[in-house]
């Protein structure tokens, strides 16, 4: 990564990390999570979110962070598994809001893309996930 885009990765994390405090979510990135885990979000005692700061592809950490800032906006903690059909409406539900929380960055920061798969893509917004963004992309993306 580039000291450029080092720069745009760290602005946009600091931005989520004020999102969450402006929103009462308490935030944490650490290094002692597994491996396997990108991050967990609780909302009892409080409303946290626990982002892995070595996940494998440092490039998807803030989509994994605004995921996970997702679950407590929308009331679906990451824990909730009471049936496998919460779990997918949880997931997909804490998935738009990530992406309608980059759409929200890319407002107050007079980003603009040409089509919604470049947003996507300078998002490092996985590929697994781009049914969502027909749901999520407004006129103001396309340039």
């Amino acid at each position: 990564m580039n000291y450029l885009n080092r720069r745009n990765y760290n602005n946009l994390i600091n931005w989520l990390m004020n999102y969450c405090f402006d929103h009462g979510i308490g935030a944490c990135l650490t290094n002692e999570l597994p491996d396997d885990v990108g991050g967990k979000s609780y909302v009892i005692p409080a409303d946290l979110v626990v982002v892995n700061n070595k996940w494998h592809n440092e490039l998807e950490i803030p989509f994994i962070f605004a995921h996970e800032i997702g679950h407590i906006k929308t009331g679906i903690p990451c824990s909730y598994h009471a049936s496998i059909s919460n779990i997918d409406k949880g997931e997909a539900d804490a998935n738009k809001f990530a992406i309608n929380l980059f759409i929200e960055y890319c407002k107050e920061n007079d980003f603009n893309f040409s089509t919604c798969f470049n947003f996507a893509e300078s998002f490092y917004i996985p590929l697994k996930f781009y049914y969502l963004l027909p749901d999520c992309t407004e006129d103001w993306i396309i340039v």
